[in-house]
């Protein structure tokens, strides 16, 4: 697998908010549980260009903008659920994703806190037909091999670290593992099992 370095940046101030690649507005938020809705970026993307071979003749795929929503509820022993739903809105793939996981806060000390975190992606085939299918069409044009995936679900563990720097300031890192299912895998256009990434950055609350 590689590293993908992912530039992370958080902002919240009253209810609406910036999470990396995510912005939206909370509709219900209190210290125990969160409802937002949400707009994000989607950055799964291909280029032939950029590819070898017979890839270079398959077509682009493109990244979109997917309108969700997001649940999140911390239990009083710290440990929390958090649910995303996030759908296509610029009819790239028409797909839809839904993202759950389950962690647990360890505050280590007043100004450090360790927190992991297991969890799972649905895809549906719409969102996997479009980024890793070959149509007959582009199989017949550049000789890669048919594929038509079905919908897929992708385990991940990760941790992540927050350290208080101010009451306002909060610098955080993270990296996580993705188990690619089989769905993913096995297309032609992809060459790897897992995919890991991490995140640097800085949150700031107004």
């Amino acid at each position: 697998s590689d590293w993908i370095p992912v530039p992370h940046f958080e902002y919240q101030n009253g209810n609406l908010f910036i999470k990396g690649l995510k912005a939206g507005l909370y509709l219900y938020n209190s210290p125990m549980t969160k409802f937002d809705a949400h707009i994000r970026y989607e950055a799964l993307s291909f280029k032939p260009s950029d590819s070898e071979g017979a890839l270079r003749n398959l077509n682009r795929r493109k990244s979109t903008i997917e309108l969700g929503v997001g649940f999140l509820h911390t239990f009083e022993n710290q440990m929390f659920v958090s649910t995303d739903l996030n759908a296509d809105i610029l009819d790239r793939s028409n797909g839809v994703n839904i993202d759950a996981g389950l962690g647990m806060i360890h505050q280590i000390n007043d100004h450090f806190k360790v927190i992991p975190k297991i969890g799972g992606i649905w895809s549906s085939k719409d969102h996997n037909d479009y980024y890793y299918g070959v149509s007959r069409a582009e199989s017949d044009r550049s000789g890669v091999a048919a594929y038509n995936p079905d919908s897929s679900f992708t385990p991940y563990i990760g941790v992540g670290t927050v350290i208080n720097a101010t009451d306002n300031l909060h610098i955080f890192g993270g990296m996580q593992f993705k188990f690619l299912p089989s769905e993913v895998k096995n297309s032609p256009m992809t060459n790897r099992s897992t995919l890991s990434n991490f995140a640097v950055g800085v949150n700031y609350n107004f």
